[in-house]
Formats: structure tokens, sequence, C-alpha cells
């Protein structure tokens, strides 16, 4: 007979990701992870301070999940990677940040202390989280059009293979959940925004190959979600 563990693990497997409460995704992560022999506790670390920093916010409203808590966005992207392959925590636990420094960095030096974000994210997760989260940062409007300068910094920042891990765990999850977008005028532009990335996200997984580290089921289902975006954004 199966533990209990393993039940809940296979019929967790069964649940889309979009239909997943903050609590069932956490659970999902900590058996994932901690699956392939990993020390989680640095990477459980950062999703509750990401819950932290989140806490007041909410996820735009797609479809039938009205009000989605916002940690549901980058535990979805932890888990996804995890599910991807990936085996580095320091891309992880970026993955789990990613949002903080942008969107509550008032938060965050709240929970962690320091003088900055950046900062007390590098002194309790690391130098290389640090650098990961400051590279997937979007920077201030620089007067360009927003969606033009959105594409030049990520074409620019994933050419580093862990980075790209961080950024595309993002956009697949944001960009593959505006067919749920009830708005039309709202997912028409974020579609404007997304879908010229389609095909450097995917140039750049081939440049990268080996170096990402994920298992070929892995990369043979993110070349999927890539490729659902670009239907998408046709039709």
């Amino acid at each position: 007979m199966p533990s209990t563990s393993d039940a809940i693990t296979r019929a967790v497997r069964d649940v889309p990701l979009k239909d997943m409460d903050p609590s069932l995704l956490a659970h999902a992560i900590r058996n994932e992870v901690g699956s392939r022999g990993l020390d989680t506790s640095a990477l459980q670390d950062a999703l509750a301070v990401a819950s932290y920093a989140h806490l007041m916010q909410r996820r735009t409203a797609r479809g039938d999940q009205i009000n989605d808590p916002y940690i549901t966005h980058p535990s979805r992207n932890v888990l996804r990677m995890s599910r991807y392959g990936c085996s580095q925590l320091d891309v992880l636990v970026a993955t789990a940040l990613h949002d903080t420094v942008e969107d509550q960095s008032d938060r965050i030096v709240d929970v962690l202390g320091g003088s900055t974000a950046l900062g007390a994210i590098e002194t309790h997760f690391g130098t290389e989280v640090a650098r990961l989260v400051d590279a997937v940062t979007t920077p201030p409007k620089n007067g360009q059009d927003r969606a033009t300068q959105y594409a030049e910094h990520v074409t620019t920042v994933i050419r580093d293979p862990k980075v790209f891990l961080v950024k595309v765990s993002d956009f697949v999850d944001n960009a593959g959940s505006l067919k749920y977008l009830a708005d039309d005028a709202k997912r028409t532009k974020l579609l404007r925004k997304y879908a010229p990335l389609v095909e450097i996200f995917e140039a750049a997984a081939t440049e990268h190959g080996e170096a990402l580290g994920l298992t070929a089921d892995g990369m043979e289902d993110l070349r999927g979600h890539l490729a659902s975006i670009k239907e998408q954004a046709r039709g």
C-alpha cells in the first residue's frame, strides 16, 4: 500500500496549477523539491518572505480566479520550474522572490531589516539570489514605449542561463494565463507585450541547452508551454 505522502503527491500531480491554493502549492513544492534530496529550508524561508511581502496583493481576475492571492503566482513559478527538472536552489529561491523588490520593497525591509530590499535579500539568501532577483526586476520607465523597453530588458537579461530560468517561469505563468482573462482590452494589451518574446525565449532555450540543467521531459514541457502561448497570440 502506498504511503499517505505518496498518494497525495500523485493526486496533486493531476491538479492544474491554476486551481491550486497557496496551501496546496506549498505542499507540492515541498514534495517536488524534497524528493530530489535537496535541503528546502532556504526555499521555504523565501516562500514565507514572499508570502509576507505580497500579503496585501491580489492577482488580476482571470476567469474564475477572482482575487487570487498574489503568492500563488511565485509559488506556481517555483513548482513549474521544479517540474521542469530544475535542481538549482538559488534559481528556485530567486523565483520565489522575483517580484518582491519590484512590488513590495518596503515590506521586504520591514521583515528582513537592512536599508534596501535587495541588500536584505543578499544578507539572508546570498549574493547569487540577490543578483538573479535584481536581473529580473523590471527597470524604471526610460521614455521608451513600455512594451519595447520590456522586450529589450528581457532579451538582454536572459542571456544568462539562471536568469533565463527565473524569467521564463514568470513569462509562462503570466502569458499562459491570459486566456483566462475576462477583460478583452487588457488581454489584447498584454498579448502585445508578451507575443514578441515567445521566439526570443525559444531561441534562448535552444542556445542554453544543457546549461539550463533541466530534464529532457522538462525541456519538452517548457517548449510546449511557449508554443501554446505563441498559438494563443496568433488567435
